[in-house]
């Protein structure tokens, strides 16, 4: 499955409600984020441990936590 998505100038990835269902992802998961340097494309899923710390996500580099876009602003 693909999705096209464009990233917002500041830096958010804006995933609809509907997709976030599709995909089975809830503002709070952990997501992987991995870019294919061959295609301008990013794939992201579930990371196995769900109970990291903001501070172990930041150090991690390639992991991120969905947020509401709502409550980003």
């Amino acid at each position: 499955m693909s999705y096209t998505v464009e990233i917002t100038k500041d830096n958010l990835i804006p995933i609809p409600d509907t997709l976030c269902a599709e995909l089975g992802f809830t503002v709070g998961d952990i997501l992987v984020c991995a870019m294919d340097k061959d295609r301008a494309e990013i794939s992201m899923k579930k990371h196995s441990d769900q109970t990291l710390t903001d501070e172990q996500i930041s150090a991690a580099g390639n992991l991120t936590r969905l947020v509401s876009i709502e409550a980003a602003k």
